[in-house]
């Protein structure tokens, strides 16, 4: 590896580092002004404090920003080589635009690398001991006693509803079991309130009834205490929609493949995260691109206007990512394909720009 891809790859790295380092630190102030009541509280340990939450937390609200810290880091030190003249220089001695890019794309795709292995594996772990800290110490006790509107598809035409769970009882409250088949009612199952029971691993229906349509008459049934057997356990009551960061990608996908055989295709959440944890990382490298390109032709006032370009598009991949993940999620969009598209559109944008750049 040559003097130049060197000082590059170090600028690089050095730039984005401390730019994390920054945002961490910022981030764990703003964090700590608005949870010291809650630690203090609930008599959170020091250790605690530091080992569990904030030592996870760092990774996951750097991981969560990394590829625009990327873009704006590497805005920020090529600009200050263009200013200095650095970048003609190099052109000038002979580097080709396409050589100038070699350690800028090697680095961004070792970082890419980096941020797609800590997000598949290692981020969520560290969630587990993150939003366990959480539910002991920085939230109010009690919080999350009870949920309400649970909704499951536990077949392809049969669905249940809870009003609302107690997960420190592990009791449900205004439960109805449903069958509708071409949007006719066929069967419809409610109890006052359920508990699960360990010892058999069922669910114990109290002050129940039902009603089962029997083509010219209707069958119904009342009664005070019976077991049934559902595909839902307490333990999928007392999941919250974070659970979805504390799941490594193998256990995501299996648990898209579990729900898809119990009939729930309402799984677009789950997708859209597995594919997400692929996309971001990626994104890493075409922001670099688009970086470079913009900034290696000197222009009067260059690194001001570089910055806040790089702030406009920073701003702009986030919305696009936030409008397709909804649009995926809320509609009808392939999460794949929503979850790539802020990629495909700064793909063109990063292509476009370096066949414009000075060469």
């Amino acid at each position: 590896m040559k003097i130049l891809d060197r000082y590059i790859i170090k600028k690089f790295l050095i730039t984005f580092f401390f730019a994390i380092f920054l945002l961490s630190a910022i981030a764990i102030v703003i964090d700590i002004t608005e949870k010291i009541d809650e630690f203090i509280d609930n008599q959170a340990p020091l250790h605690a404090i530091v080992v569990d939450y904030y030592l996870n937390f760092i990774p996951w609200i750097g991981l969560m920003l990394a590829p625009i810290f990327v873009f704006i880091s590497v805005v920020y030190f090529t600009s200050r080589l263009t200013a200095n003249t650095e970048v003609i220089c190099m052109l000038n001695g002979g580097v080709s635009f396409y050589r100038l890019l070699f350690p800028y794309l090697f680095t961004a795709v070792l970082l890419a690398m980096l941020f797609a292995y800590y997000n598949h594996e290692l981020l969520p772990k560290n969630n587990k001991v993150k939003i366990k800290f959480e539910e002991q110490y920085a939230s109010k006790k009690n919080q999350r006693s009870a949920d309400i509107n649970y909704h499951f598809q536990i077949g392809k035409d049969t669905f249940i509803y809870t009003q609302s769970f107690d997960i420190n009882a592990n009791t449900g409250f205004k439960f109805t079991l449903e069958e509708i088949k071409n949007k006719v009612q066929h069967y419809k199952f409610t109890s006052e309130n359920m508990s699960w029971d360990t010892t058999a691993k069922k669910w114990r229906m109290r002050n129940w009834t039902f009603r089962k349509s029997l083509g010219n008459r209707d069958s119904i049934g009342k009664g005070m205490d019976s077991l049934m057997s559902l595909p839902v356990t307490a333990k999928e009551y007392a999941k919250q929609n974070y659970d979805i960061e504390t799941m490594t990608t193998k256990e995501l996908k299996q648990f898209i493949i579990d729900q898809k055989h119990k009939g729930n295709e309402n799984v677009k959440i789950y997708e859209v995260e597995k594919f997400r944890r692929t996309a971001i990382p990626f994104s890493t490298i075409i922001l670099t691109l688009i970086a470079v390109a913009m900034t290696t032709k000197k222009v009067r006032n260059g690194m001001g206007l570089y910055i806040v370009a790089g702030m406009l598009l920073s701003g702009a991949y986030i919305i696009i990512q936030q409008f397709s993940t909804v649009f995926a999620t809320k509609g009808n969009l392939d999460p794949l394909i929503a979850v790539w598209i802020p990629n495909i559109i700064f793909g063109i944008i990063a292509a476009l720009l370096i066949k414009r750049a000075p060469k």
